[in-house]
């Protein structure tokens, strides 16, 4: 029995090194299932516009604003359309640069040779280019409001892009229109 009483010590101090080793090399997080559950649930709660544009062949891109909002786009080949406005139907990307068009002729563009491309569709808001049809030539930016489905033409052209277009639309987003230029001729930084 004596023999015995010896070797139960050493057995105890054997499973106790070998369960601080298994803890070493296998740490225990107390959060990790709190962890895990909340990264679970917030992959798998897509909202209905995310997994719309992801249904429909979009590519959904988070966009972080000026102020730390964040929303986000559905982006297709040639072209994104913001989520919610994509899930409501309100991107008519043909229908809109059409109207865009007419609205640039009224002005007393001749666009003939170009065509209208919508690049950035928010529902109200609108970003996009006039580029010619060949390959030859250049081309210019166009930025638009969509008010009760009439498109107004803000500004267009190629060069700088000045603030006032946009004063009676201050809601118009600088990640559209990150800066422009003031009646002064000074840089403005949009969105801050």
């Amino acid at each position: 029995m004596k023999k015995y009483y010896y070797l139960l010590p050493g057995l105890l101090i054997i499973i106790l090194v070998s369960f601080l080793a298994y803890l070493k090399k296998n740490p225990q997080n107390k959060n990790s299932n709190q962890e895990n559950f909340q990264e679970e649930t917030t992959a798998s709660a897509a909202n209905p516009a995310s997994k719309y544009c992801e249904e429909n062949g979009g590519e959904l891109e988070l966009v972080t604003a000026g102020n730390g909002s964040q929303f986000g786009m559905c982006k297709f080949e040639d072209y994104s359309c913001e989520e919610w406005a994509y899930y409501r139907g309100e991107c008519d990307i043909v229908g809109d640069a059409e109207k865009i068009r007419v609205a640039l002729v009224a002005k007393g563009l001749d666009l003939s040779d170009m065509k209208v491309v919508i690049n950035k569709h928010l529902g109200k808001f609108i970003g996009g280019s006039v580029v010619p049809v060949s390959t030859l030539g250049g081309g210019g930016y166009v930025f638009a409001v969509k008010e009760d489905d009439k498109i107004k033409v803000l500004a267009d052209g190629n060069g700088a892009i000045m603030c006032s277009a946009f004063e009676n639309y201050p809601d118009f987003p600088a990640y559209l229109v990150p800066e422009c230029i003031d009646e002064a001729g000074n840089q403005v930084i949009r969105g801050i």
